[in-house]
């Protein structure tokens, strides 16, 4: 897949708010990485068996104070950096990085740490960061009318980004593009230079990221209900598998899912010699 059918994929699906390549290259890769070791893996592998710890779903319009270690988890959502990667998401693309470019470069760096150096907790951070993109992608799919695809956050994106565009000398340019086919059309309409096209769309984006015309209480209610929205997903999925959970900083006692069951069920199979070889591990003694 080149570069211009893999944003074109992101485009059509859902916007360029969150487009849906850059999620599921996180799990592809995480996926690719584990097959390596001739083991089949899901997100959900990586865990034992479900928690006990009952109650009902947590509304998504609950917010827990960051610091608080909820009953039943080992750290709070502070001690997982989980806040930062909710934003992280909710960010749109365009606003975080200027081109496909710039975000293939340290993802592809990032990618081959994890398959050939990362070892014990860093590694361990890496798949617990890619098993949140995964659970968010999938959380996406839940979002409420007004905080979803064509929702209230995109049309104030868009009505800002074409603001900017207009003030920019450019009134009817459309920023919100990826393909190559529909930049070019945008360069022969507005005469900017590929360049200064990219660097308009990122300039923009980072304003229209902001929602300017939205009332400030009505762009920070529907954030917090966002924001909200995706931290309740990854509750759930953390009341049922515990296990699951690696925090930002090291220490010991700390959990390693990723050796714990993949890892060591690996080396039990058959054949454990590929497994220690791609994992960079030692063979279990005979």
């Amino acid at each position: 897949m080149t570069d211009d059918d893999t944003e074109n994929a992101g485009a059509s699906a859902r916007s360029q708010r969150w487009p849906v390549w850059r999620r599921r290259a996180w799990l592809a890769a995480a996926i690719a990485v584990v097959m390596a070791a001739g083991a089949v893996w899901l997100v959900f592998a990586l865990t034992g068996s479900g928690s006990d710890s009952g109650g009902h779903p947590e509304s998504p319009t609950e917010v827990d104070p960051g610091s608080v270690v909820l009953p039943g988890r080992k750290y709070s959502d502070e001690q997982l950096g989980l806040n930062q990667l909710i934003d992280e998401e909710i960010t749109p693309f365009h606003a975080s990085f200027r081109s496909f470019s710039d975000w293939e470069g340290p993802y592809d760096e990032r990618n081959s740490f994890l398959e050939q150096e990362a070892v014990g907790h860093e590694r361990e951070r890496i798949y617990f960061e890619r098993n949140v993109a995964w659970l968010l992608s999938n959380a996406y799919d839940d979002l409420p009318a007004d905080l979803g695809f064509g929702g209230l956050l995109d049309q104030a994106f868009e009505e800002a980004l074409s603001e900017c565009a207009d003030a920019a000398g450019s009134p009817g340019l459309k920023l919100n593009i990826s393909s190559e086919a529909d930049i070019d059309q945008a360069l022969e309409v507005s005469g900017l230079t590929y360049e200064g096209f990219l660097d308009l769309r990122y300039e923009c984006s980072k304003q229209a990221a902001t929602y300017p015309t939205l009332d400030p209480a009505v762009r920070d209610e529907l954030l917090d209900r966002l924001r909200a929205h995706y931290r309740a997903a990854v509750h759930e999925y953390l009341r049922e598998f515990p296990d699951a959970e690696v925090p930002l900083v090291d220490h010991p006692g700390a959990r390693r899912p990723l050796e714990e069951r993949l890892i060591d069920t690996c080396l039990k199979g058959p054949d454990p010699v590929p497994c220690a070889q791609d994992y960079r591990v030692e063979l279990p003694a005979e």
